[in-house]
């Protein structure tokens, strides 16, 4: 069993960043496997709303053996190349320590705020797994989605692992069991189910 902390309370003091980077250190000290980190862009009943991506690469940073997770990436809200070359890197500036939970989101004002149609989330969440895979294979890719269009197209940066980081998928609905099973190396879910 694996043990972690959630960087996502509902409020942190006026020095937050500060005081994030202190708990991931700690986290680390007293033996815990990873923290996680949350994915929102606006204001929301579960936390506070920090990049996942920029935070983590700050927690890689104060830390040395401590793993570091989204839970989750809401994989809709970006463009998958662009995404996938992100935590790449990350995954790099971590020495292979970050794992990739993602999902499929929930919150219509995100999504609206963000001008991406809820309806096709579960759609653009495949596409994107299939091309963030593809890039990381370490090959050329091809792939001719609708979101994205690769032709002999080779990622920026190799992650550090051989095929990137292992992908989580996040939820807790019948849709999230059937894309996480062809696809990804485990399951980040609360509630029923």
């Amino acid at each position: 069993m694996r043990f972690g902390l959630s960087l996502e309370p509902q409020a942190w003091p006026g020095d937050a960043g500060a005081a994030m980077l202190r708990a991931a250190r700690n986290a680390e000290r007293i033996g815990l496997d990873h923290v996680l980190l949350a994915n929102h862009v606006l204001e929301n009943p579960h936390g506070a709303g920090f990049d996942p991506v920029v935070l983590l690469a700050a927690v890689a940073g104060a830390t040395t053996r401590l793993g570091i997770a989204t839970s989750v990436l809401v994989l809709p809200y970006y463009q998958p190349v662009v995404l996938a070359n992100q935590l790449a890197t990350l995954d790099v500036v971590s020495a292979g320590r970050l794992a990739v939970a993602v999902g499929t989101g929930w919150n219509p004002q995100e999504f609206s705020a963000l001008g991406v149609p809820l309806r096709l989330r579960g759609r653009r969440t495949d596409e994107s797994l299939e091309v963030m895979k593809a890039l990381w294979a370490g090959t050329t890719a091809d792939l001719d989605d609708r979101f994205a269009s690769l032709r002999g197209a080779r990622i920026g940066v190799a992650p550090y692992r051989p095929g990137g980081p292992p992908i989580w998928v996040g939820g807790h609905s019948d849709a999230a069991i059937r894309r996480a099973l062809p696809r990804v190396q485990g399951r980040s879910g609360s509630g029923p189910g």
